[in-house]
């Protein structure tokens, strides 16, 4: 029987397996994890990504409540302790990083959120409202108040933490004003659904990133949260 040669060069199909699997172009950190479903032409699968959230720690090292300010890049970047009174220090919970590149990262790669985790020894600090500031196309502010007391459970036993499927978009002009209880200490982790990096694509890399559903941990537990539709603006 003689030999059949394949259409496809043998070099390409290497390539097209280390492009899509292995993941080897130096690119970041994030864990591709891929969505097929069934029936559905391979060329329409959406690529989804690793969830890996932003953990911002504030604390209030003073007798009194200060209200926080969390982003806001354009207005807050060159401001000391970028908008925040005396007595509020914001870290990041990720080593080697620092709050300032969040910061900055929020302005050049703007995020759309899917769900948020609220953790402090003080229980008074977790169903605090947090104030939504933004700057629309139009450039019209406008300010909007997100209740958290609306995600506390009945049925939640944990009294220091509180999970919120928030479904909030961030760019250079958002910022979100949170009182702060005195001598207090609260972790915010958030979870992306999608990041915009434009640059990205001069890397052949798509624009707009889609990241997979957050999985929390609760007493050892892993749990998918309902986060319910896409983000819709």
């Amino acid at each position: 029987m003689g030999n059949r040669k394949s259409n496809t060069p043998f070099k390409r199909v290497l390539d097209d397996l280390e492009r899509k699997h292995l993941n080897f172009d130096g690119e970041g950190y994030e864990e591709e994890h891929y969505d097929y479903i069934d029936g559905k032409p391979k060329e329409e699968v959406a690529k989804l990504y690793q969830s890996d959230p932003y953990q911002i720690v504030v604390e209030n090292e003073t007798d009194k409540a200060l209200t926080a300010v969390l982003f806001g890049n354009d207005k807050f970047l060159l401001k000391p302790r970028f908008g925040n009174p005396k007595g509020i220090i914001i870290t990041m919970g990720q080593p080697g990083v620092d709050y300032v590149e969040l910061l900055q990262g929020s302005s050049t790669k703007q995020f759309a959120t899917q769900f948020m985790r609220i953790e402090s020894e003080n229980k008074l600090q977790i169903t605090k409202f947090i104030t939504v500031n933004q700057k629309d196309a139009n450039g019209n502010w406008f300010k909007r108040p997100m209740n958290m007391q609306q995600y506390r459970s009945a049925y939640q036993q944990a009294e220091n933490l509180l999970d919120a499927p928030i479904k909030e978009y961030v760019d250079g002009t958002t910022y979100w004003e949170i009182e702060i209880e005195p001598n207090t200490r609260v972790f915010y982790t958030i979870f992306p659904m999608y990041k915009v990096d434009t640059a990205s694509t001069l890397k052949g890399h798509d624009p707009i990133k889609q990241y997979a559903q957050a999985r929390v941990n609760t007493a050892g537990l892993q749990l998918l949260p309902n986060t319910g539709s896409h983000f819709k603006r």
